[in-house]
């Protein structure tokens, strides 16, 4: 059956509450539903595939738009993958080697695997299910889809995170696309990879459909594109000013008390 609609919906402050926990019972439930009425769900993350198979392996959603738009995984096939060039990458080591922004973590995501940078070998990481340390670029043994700087420790002003952000995307442009992912950190993709680019060549493998059928929820500058280019994006209670200041509609309420699944309710099963 060719869904009718599609809700994506982003994990880390939207899904989730700020302990990284959600209502399982309740979105089970609300899947199925969504599910008869012709409504597919996807997932639309800046997580590795290998943190997001992990989140939902007992759940039965099996659509994900994993790495911000990166990677397309469909019944735990990969039907589209945007990797970074090994040139490029090399390029951006030696960049950031250079301008030592001193994150408290540094991490390069695999096809199965996160690369830690060694020196943070000290740093829990419960968040990568399998992960693996290097030293040199030569130790990645994977095509790498995104790299993630964050300053989970140290906290700075977003302005000064925007600000690696901007340094970044001038350094390399038309080649990188560095995006801040939320809880102080910062993805760099392969240029032209978003959420919504991902939605679109997802949407691709469905007749007669597009993103004017999505109805997409986020809650940080990760979900810009997508927020905009859906046919209606939400902005969750708790967005980022500039994610509320593009989106459609705002949730009446935040991460911590269910606003994703309220919201869903109210629109589509009530």
């Amino acid at each position: 059956m060719i869904p009718q609609k599609f809700i994506a919906i982003d994990i880390d402050g939207t899904l989730y509450d700020d302990h990284d926990h959600f209502d399982i019972q309740r979105f089970n439930q609300d899947y199925q539903v969504l599910l008869n009425k012709g409504i597919l769900l996807i997932v639309a993350t800046g997580n590795s595939y290998d943190a997001v198979k992990t989140i939902f392996e007992k759940y039965p959603v099996n659509t994900f738009i994993a790495e911000n738009g990166g990677r397309i995984v469909i019944n735990d096939k990969d039907v589209i993958s945007h990797v970074h060039s090994h040139v490029i990458l090399q390029k951006l080591m030696t960049f950031l080697a250079q301008k030592d922004y001193q994150p408290n973590l540094f991490s390069l995501s695999g096809a199965s695997h996160t690369f830690i940078d060694s020196q943070f070998k000290a740093v829990p990481v419960p968040f990568y299910p399998h992960h693996q340390y290097f030293t040199s670029l030569d130790q990645v043994t994977e095509p790498v889809y995104n790299v993630n700087l964050n300053w989970f420790k140290h906290r700075p002003e977003l302005v000064v995170i925007h600000q690696v952000i901007n340094e970044i995307n001038q350094a390399f442009p038309m080649k990188l696309q560095a995006t801040y992912s939320g809880a102080y950190g910062i993805d760099i993709l392969p240029y032209g990879v978003n959420k919504a680019a991902g939605l679109k060549e997802l949407i691709h493998h469905f007749p007669n459909r597009t993103l004017k059928d999505v109805v997409a929820f986020g809650d940080t500058s990760n979900d810009l594109e997508m927020i905009q280019e859906s046919g209606i994006g939400f902005a969750m209670k708790n967005a980022t000013s500039d994610l509320k200041q593009v989106a459609d509609q705002i949730t009446s309420r935040d991460n911590n008390h269910d606003g994703l699944l309220y919201e869903i309710e109210k629109q589509f099963l009530i």
